[in-house]
């Protein structure tokens, strides 16, 4: 496999699109494919390794040129992929533990769960219009992602891109309160 040099590396730094696109076309495969070895989704995988470029894009200034760019996506790749397999391991443990109809909900759990819904409405209204719009067909209306970028005349990438946007938002609204839960 070809290695980025460091002039792509510093063009990169400095803010070269051609030195990033470069980049992308180099690694986008290579490390969702590793990514989807760990979790096990190629969807998933995919959105990770697209998150992963945009934090590398908007963290450029800070990648080490005289370190392995290899070992740097590699680790950065892996830590994602076990950071998604803690939270859905996280999230599939609280579903069992506290989802079951049979559960005997406590009016604080009912609290919770009423605050919860409302971080998460507040969120999406916090949505850009195109984010929001996505979302909403998805989780509200049940489309799937290709009908939806038909309805709103995009493409079904720009529609998972903008659902695991969308995610990330709603996950950041909610981790405030998931600190605060004994």
């Amino acid at each position: 496999m070809k290695n980025i040099g460091e002039d792509t590396l510093h063009a990169l730094r400095e803010g070269d699109h051609k030195a990033f696109e470069e980049i992308f076309v180099l690694y986008f495969l290579k490390i969702k494919t590793f990514i989807s070895a760990y979790i096990k989704s190629d969807a998933d995988a995919e959105d990770l390794a697209e998150e992963i470029f945009l934090n590398l894009w908007h963290n450029r200034a800070s990648i080490d040129t005289s370190k392995s760019f290899n070992s740097y996506l590699h680790t950065i790749a892996r830590n994602a992929a076990l950071n998604f397999i803690s939270h859905t391991l996280a999230r599939e443990s609280y579903q069992n533990n506290y989802s079951e109809p049979d559960a005997g909900f406590t009016s604080e759990d009912e609290l919770i769960a009423h605050e919860t819904a409302l971080l998460i409405e507040m969120a999406v209204e916090r949505m850009p219009e195109q984010r929001r719009q996505v979302y909403k067909l998805s989780k509200e209306e049940g489309l799937k992602n290709e009908e939806i970028a038909r309805r709103l005349n995009t493409t079904k990438r720009n529609v998972e891109s903008q659902l695991s946007l969308a995610l990330k938002d709603i996950r950041k609204a909610i981790s405030v309160l998931l600190f605060l839960l004994p």
